[in-house]
This record gives structure tokens, sequence and C-alpha cells, in this order.
């Protein structure tokens, strides 16, 4: 179940939009549903964008052409690269970031980018997707501890 360093797989469910008033929706991103091995789910707000990249991935929707993080993907393995791991590691009330490891010619590399950016890769990529204690105690359910 961990990953290296506290971390845990996490497995993407869904994108849901959070409930509101209409004319507030701007105002409240999207969130990203994301379960652990033993069940235990954790919510993490992502952008509008990525919530849809992440949604057509999970959905295996087709698309007439590459969408950005598909794009993304094929310049790196067209560079010789490749994404290795993501690890969701910072939470904050406007989105969480994530830790691309990446293998390239010049050795490994660490990138850091949108939680939603990083899991869109992953999806695609089929890798899977790490978080770490720290951003699980802040992203856990209400009444549900992280331990």
């Amino acid at each position: 179940m961990s990953g290296n360093g506290g971390e845990i797989r996490v497995h993407a469910v869904g994108v849901f939009e959070q409930p509101g008033e209409p004319e507030e929706a701007e105002a409240r991103p999207p969130i990203l549903l994301l379960r652990d091995e033993i069940g235990r789910e954790y919510h993490l707000p992502v952008g509008s964008c990525d919530g849809l990249a992440i949604h057509i991935a999970l959905t295996q929707q087709q698309v007439s052409r590459p969408l950005t993080h598909d794009l993304a993907l094929r310049l790196l393995e067209k560079l010789s690269g490749k994404l290795e791991r993501v690890v969701i590691d910072a939470y904050s009330d406007d989105g969480c970031h994530a830790t691309l490891s990446l293998a390239t010619p010049k050795g490994a590399q660490r990138l850091e980018a949108r939680a939603g950016d990083g899991v869109a890769l992953a999806l695609r990529a089929e890798l899977p997707i790490f978080i770490t204690e720290e951003v699980l105690v802040r992203a856990s359910r209400p009444g549900q501890s992280p331990a």
C-alpha cells in the first residue's frame, strides 16, 4: 500500500462539481475523488481543464485529436524520456501540487506540476498515483481519519 517515505498509493475515482449556487461556480473548483487501497476517500480541488482531462481518461472517451496531456507524453517519448512516478505532495485551498519523476537521457529529473495535471498524465501513462501523508490529512473527508 505505501510508496516511499510516507506515501500512499491511491486511485482516481472521479471528478465532481461542488454543490452551490450557479453564479458562484467559478469560485468552486471541481473535486477529484481519490481512494486508497483500503477504501479511504480523499477530496482534492483541481482546475476545470484538469478535471475534464481526468474525466476523459477515467471514462476512456475517444477524442478526435490528442489533448494536451496526450501531447505532453508523446513529446516526452519523442525526446527519449518517460514519466515514471507521480506524487501529490502539496495541498492548498487553491489547488494541489505534484512532483513528476521523469527518466531522461540526461538522467532522472523532477518537475513540479498541478496535481490535476499529474493525475491526468499518470492515468494516460497507466502509472500508479501516490499521495503524501501530509496531503492525506488535508484531503480526508470530514469525519474520516487518514491514519
